[in-house]
């Protein structure tokens, strides 16, 4: 009952907390014309013309003076500049520009749509980001003279290879022009004639877009079959996510850490080359996005951004579900460690020894933060522009690798040298739920990397083959560490970089190392104990 029914329980609020928003109301308003051949064929004219945007280069003054000059052709509105420094390719400072228009509304709150105009050199970069550059411009000319209850705001921006350089910079230069922006929709890389398009929808700290505004974007895409697939990332990424926290990438995240409901559709991962364009598809994307800019107009002020939810085929799981359901996974390996420590009373002295190794397994997790965190404030863990991941260089890893190596062969020695009594069974998974509360202090929903340790320590008595003991006590916590390394796609020098500079929480590296050391507590206890002190008896 202790493991089953709280788990249940949980499951059951998840379920009773699943909603599916409602996006903003389609009644009385009809998609705007947007032609996607013309789209196309403007960023096949613009790529060619200017293939290096990149910022900085010699020649990005003259792609932000055509995409200006489109902008205000197509609109009828008067040009607005914003030339700012930022660190650029290289990570040295260089000056770049942000180019837009605002079509009046009726209030001085705005409804911003962006797209990045620069690339990556040698360029020349059609898909990303041309493609999202020229949608801009399309939807200048069909949404121009329409009357409206916001201000629009079309922007061409500068930097979005660089960390979004010209995101951050658009906001205080809106707000410094007297307008309130309220809704942000990105274009990034969305000429691919085939795939799923990405929606980017994720801020710093926990931030996430209105899921009112998500639901809008899905609901005006699938209004539209020529737009093909869209959606978020695979939800078990998105828990990961939650577990795991990772840099979010796309121009939705500055505004959302400003507190201002934003979104991005494409994720930026078009390439350099000259790729195809669908035309077809172009034309569907353009009439969705310009079909929810004026629904937006249409609709109350959006929420602001919301707390961490798990989007799934339109429907919405909120994250204090998932972290519930992680931490009523906990019960029942902490009902089975009290029980069999109230019943058999095990020696003071095998716990003392228990414990210690429990801790000394946690010595790698705290040498890496503490070393990794000293690293970062040396220089020895650098972001490059445009990546929005931290890596460590050569000297760090191998400090880092050192010191962990280090403090297991400490502990190895602790473990053969000095503590021979033997260690009760109940000792890895109580050493187990220490950890996790260390996990806990990372995120809530952390602890679900210690859940299947925990549960397996408990529910099943140490075999007495040494391999079978190896695989039993520590196969768990490797095989969620190695199912975190291959689906993130993090390498050695990402996972440092991440510890050094907090993206990784530090409760998270700790725990997960002392969970690792819980389970040497399994592989190393003495076989005859079992017998006396398996929580299964």
């Amino acid at each position: 009952m202790a493991f089953l029914a709280p788990p249940l329980l949980a499951v059951l609020i998840l379920l009773i907390s699943v909603s599916t928003p409602a996006g903003p109301s389609a009644s009385g308003t009809v998609a705007p014309s947007f032609d996607g051949a013309r789209a196309a064929t403007f960023a096949r004219r613009f790529s060619q013309l200017v293939p290096d945007r990149s910022p900085g280069s010699a020649t990005a003054g003259q792609a932000a003076d055509d995409i200006a000059s489109a902008l205000s052709e197509n609109s009828g509105e008067a040009v607005h500049r914003s030339t700012f420094t930022a660190p650029g390719p290289t990570g040295e400072d260089v000056t770049m520009q942000n180019v837009w228009v605002v079509e009046p509304g009726a209030s001085k709150e705005a409804i911003v749509i962006l797209a990045h105009r620069d690339n990556i050199a040698p360029g020349p970069g059609l898909d990303d980001n041309a493609s999202g550059t020229s949608a801009l411009v399309e939807l200048a000319r069909s949404l121009s003279g329409v009357e409206r209850a916001r201000a629009l705001v079309l922007a061409s921006t500068d930097g979005g290879t660089v960390g979004q350089a010209g995101a951050k910079q658009l906001l205080p230069d809106l707000i410094a022009s007297g307008l309130r922006p309220v809704v942000v929709v990105a274009l990034d890389s969305i000429g691919s004639p085939d795939g799923e398009l990405p929606i980017r929808f994720a801020g710093t700290g926990g931030v996430r877009t209105p899921d009112s505004l998500l639901r809008g974007l899905e609901e005006a895409l699938g209004s539209q079959p020529e737009a093909g697939e869209a959606g978020p990332e695979n939800p078990i990424l998105q828990v990961l996510d939650l577990i795991a926290p990772v840099t979010p990438q796309g121009a939705q995240a500055p505004f959302l850490g400003a507190g201002v409901a934003s979104i991005q559709l494409g994720d930026g991962n078009g390439g350099v080359g000259l790729a195809a364009i669908g035309e077809q598809r172009f034309g569907g994307v353009g009439a969705a996005v310009g079909s929810l800019l004026v629904r937006l107009d249409a609709e109350p002020r959006p929420a602001p951004p919301s707390g961490v939810y798990i989007a799934v085929s339109g429907r919405v799981l909120p994250g204090r579900a998932i972290a519930l359901l992680a931490l009523a996974l906990l019960v029942g390996p902490l009902f089975a460690a009290g029980s069999a420590l109230l019943t058999g009373r095990p020696s003071r002295v095998g716990w003392g020894s228990a414990l210690l190794v429990a801790a000394i397994g946690a010595l790698p997790g705290i040498a890496t933060v503490l070393i990794a965190r000293s690293a970062e404030l040396a220089g020895g863990i650098t972001t490059l522009p445009g990546s929005g991941r931290p890596r460590a260089d050569n000297l760090t890893i191998v400090l880092v690798i050192g010191s962990a190596l280090l403090a297991a062969g400490i502990a190895a020695y602790l473990l053969k040298r000095r503590f021979r009594t033997p260690m009760p069974l109940v000792a890895a998974p109580i050493t187990g739920l220490g950890a996790a509360a260390l996990l806990l202090a990372g995120s809530p929903a952390s602890v679900l990397i210690a859940v299947p340790a925990l549960w397996l320590w408990t529910l099943v008595p140490r075999p007495e083959d040494t391999i079978a003991r190896l695989a039993w006590g520590l196969g768990p916590v490797l095989g969620m560490g190695l199912v975190f390394f291959i689906l993130r796609g993090a390498d050695v020098a990402t996972l440092v970089g991440a510890a050094g500079v907090g993206a990784l929480p530090a409760g998270l590296v700790v725990g997960a190392s002392a969970l690792a050391g819980a389970g040497v507590v399994g592989v190393v206890g003495v076989v005859g104990t079992i017998e006396r002190w398996s929580p299964t008896r």
